[in-house]
């Protein structure tokens, strides 16, 4: 049997022993779909941003500009990210988050949104609905709520739903978990108000488009944009020495996207890395020991969610300027390529919104 053969043979086994479980598991998760009443937050417009699969598709860079594009057109208007602080030790009890908080306590992705947009209200908590409840400070109906990774929060009802596909992997295998990366099968789809394909480019423009070319019935009718992910250097610590070495170091969903947005900003030069789990909690020893034998011709590259975690390591920082290794983070613009069409979606919901209510 060749090696080909065998891998395939391999792949079937595995698809009779993992079959059941994956069927199980959209069973259950239909289960709890059908017994969750959705409730509602008031005087408030709640927009869900989700992804259908695992890993990362670029929700942090996608909700900071749906805040930046809506604050242009209701600069009036309060905005709140409400998210549930995954792995944070304060996502039981809740937390209203301030920028000077604890990564550990209110989680990174909250703690990056507030450090961008001091002026957002941002609420962590595993029960969103009860932490909204205690924690919002907004009164006035002239309010917004992004509910972060909330596609599959069944418990709060929106307004309007987004769900982000990357242009890379859309729907993976097409199965859902363990067999996939599926968190529900194809047909949540028909629950978005919108689909924002991420990270599309001209290397993966052919299979979206035959994606697109292939949905049918209700799929069709779903109205679907494209954006752009553009990396930027942004330098948190710079050494006078020649930059002659690069080291990579990120704990994210998806760290291939960001090697890829490492080179596509370096150009050929060869980049060291060392990846962690997603939302990892950076120690003082973790990079103490990866820069114990870098030179000082080297620059660390982080992202922003990693930064927020490695800005508070106090001693390697002071090491790492002692060593005369240079800092830079990896941030990304997100640039949507129908933005007028997908402004005249959202703008046109949260405006009959005010109508209706009453707020001009």
């Amino acid at each position: 049997m060749g090696l080909k053969s065998f891998l395939s043979f391999s792949f079937k086994i595995l698809l009779w022993v993992l079959s059941p479980l994956s069927f199980l598991y959209q069973v259950l998760f239909w289960i709890d779909r059908r017994r969750t009443k959705p409730r509602k937050l008031t005087n408030c417009y709640v927009i869900s941003v989700g992804n259908l699969t695992v890993g990362g598709t670029g929700k942090t860079p996608f909700v900071q500009f749906l805040i930046r594009d809506l604050k242009n057109h209701f600069p009036d208007f309060h905005f709140t990210i409400l998210s549930r602080g995954y792995k944070a030790r304060l996502s039981l009890q809740g937390a209203l988050v301030e920028s000077n908080a604890s990564p550990m306590d209110v989680g990174d992705e909250p703690l990056l949104h507030k450090q961008t947009f001091p002026d957002v209200q941002v609420i962590i908590g595993s029960d969103r609905f009860q932490s909204y409840q205690t924690f919002n400070q907004y009164k006035s109906s002239k309010h917004v709520v992004i509910l972060d990774d909330g596609f599959q929060h069944h418990k709060l009802y929106r307004d309007f739903e987004i769900v982000l596909l990357d242009a890379n992997h859309l729907l993976g295998n097409g199965f859902t978990l363990p067999l996939g990366s599926l968190r529900e099968t194809r047909q949540a789809l028909l629950r978005a108000h919108a689909v924002v394909f991420t990270k599309w480019n001209e290397e993966n423009a052919e299979k979206v488009d035959k994606f697109e070319s292939n949905l049918d019935g209700d799929f069709k009718r779903i109205p679907r944009y494209h954006s752009k992910f553009t990396p930027e250097l942004d330098a948190k610590q710079e050494s006078a020495d020649m930059i002659r070495s690069y080291f990579l170091v990120t704990g994210v969903g998806n760290p291939e996207s960001v090697m890829k947005s490492a080179k596509q900003l370096l150009g050929s030069k060869v980049i060291a890395y060392k990846y962690f789990s997603d939302h990892y909690s950076f120690q003082e020893k973790d990079m103490h020991a990866i820069i114990a034998d870098l030179p000082s011709s080297t620059a660390l590259l982080l992202t922003e969610k990693d930064w927020v975690k490695v800005s508070i390591l106090t001693n390697f920082l002071n090491e790492a300027k002692e060593k005369r290794i240079s800092i830079f983070l990896i941030k990304i613009k997100l640039e949507m390529e129908e933005l007028q069409q997908f402004n005249d979606v959202i703008v046109s919901r949260v405006s009959s919104y005010v109508k209706e209510n009453a707020l001009d």
